[in-house]
């Protein structure tokens, strides 16, 4: 596989994009570095990946007869999220044209959607796969065995795939998948909960959202996750690296009974790059692992994962917290062949629980 010579990188797409960031997605976008003077033909072909499972969707497309230039739009697969503000973050979605020979083979990937699992607060949640792509998004496993004894336990989304059109051993595109979203497992006992934690997955080569709690008795008892680093560009595709681990916080009139602060994992570097697993944390009463990252050109990284749990001097009533981070997304990648091209968030992240939004290729030719 040759070498890729034009990787994505925010500092350079900021020198030729005016960037926008809407602070309830944290998703970036960017408009077109140039108006297009080749006018996209009509006719397409279109390849997409299931909703369900988490396998990416592969296949090819030969250049017909008379056909000497293609418009391609590649979407990467959405991070797993869930309706309660901790959305997944957004594939990329890059488009441009290129000039092509009639018999030319184009092998395809179309990357999975994460997930985040609907059955939450068990003893033993489901775990959510990643979605599979050119790089795969972040698993979000749980162990019963971290888990020890608690019984009130909940994952986080897991990361989109990462979508990609190949000829031959030249990589023309890779647009990285979405991070997952946070979540947070709750418990309680004669003494008023934590307030719950939401944090959004990275779009588009973003770093997942962090996210903070504190207790309503005491507000200076706190606890704080941070997001996955996104896939940062640059040559050979660096991985984004884990959130740092959090902190922990607790005020008087209550004593600290645990705290568990773990940082996120780093994803893998390359343009196959996979997104890291979440980490795990765990008190006597509730355990969480927090979200996957998502593939692309360097994989993103996990979020960091927080576990406290408090008892209240008066009453000797207990409250327990266990949350994470969110997922970084997937960097991306983009041939110096393609011409007039566009990076932009694809809107695709998952905003329920138990659903997949997959990532997608159409061709204009």
């Amino acid at each position: 596989m040759t070498t890729p010579h034009q990787p994505i990188s925010r500092r350079r797409l900021a020198r030729t994009a005016a960037w926008a960031v809407p602070a309830a997605a944290v998703a970036v976008s960017a408009p077109a570095v140039a108006a297009s003077p080749f006018q996209c033909p009509s006719r397409t072909f279109t390849a997409t990946s299931p909703r369900s499972g988490s396998d990416p969707t592969t296949g090819t497309w030969t250049v017909p007869a008379g056909v000497t230039r293609i418009c391609v739009t590649v979407v990467g697969g959405g991070g797993g999220g869930a309706a309660n503000g901790s959305t997944g973050g957004a594939g990329t979605r890059i488009t441009g044209d290129l000039a092509v020979t009639p018999g030319t083979v184009l092998s395809w990937t179309v990357g999975a959607g994460g997930v985040r699992p609907t059955t939450t607060g068990v003893r033993v949640p489901p775990n959510a796969t990643g979605g599979g792509g050119y790089g795969k998004g972040g698993d979000v496993i749980f162990s019963a065995v971290s888990a020890g004894e608690a019984t009130n336990n909940n994952v986080s989304g897991s990361g989109g795939g990462s979508s990609a059109i190949v000829i031959g051993t030249e990589v023309l595109v890779v647009a990285g998948g979405g991070g997952g979203g946070g979540g947070s497992a709750l418990t309680s006992s004669g003494y008023p909960q934590f307030s719950g934690a939401v944090a959004v997955g990275g779009s588009a080569g973003a770093n997942g959202g962090g996210s903070a709690t504190s207790h309503p008795n005491v507000p200076s008892t706190t606890a704080t996750t941070n997001g996955g680093r996104g896939g940062p560009g640059g040559s050979g595709g660096p991985a984004g690296t884990g959130g740092p681990a959090g902190t922990t916080s607790v005020g008087p009139s209550q004593t600290q009974l645990s705290a568990v602060r773990t940082a996120g994992a780093a994803g893998t570097a390359g343009v196959t790059g996979n997104g890291a697993n979440g980490v795990q944390t765990a008190s006597a009463t509730t355990s969480h692992v927090s979200a996957g990252g998502g593939g692309g050109y360097g994989g993103g990284g996990s979020g960091s994962c927080t576990t406290l749990r408090v008892r209240d001097n008066a009453s000797t009533g207990t409250a327990s917290i266990s949350f994470g981070g969110a997922g970084g997304a997937g960097g991306s990648y983009r041939s110096s062949r393609l011409n007039n091209s566009t990076v932009s968030s694809a809107a695709n992240g998952a905003a329920a629980a138990g659903t997949r939004s997959p990532g997608s290729i159409t061709i204009n030719f």
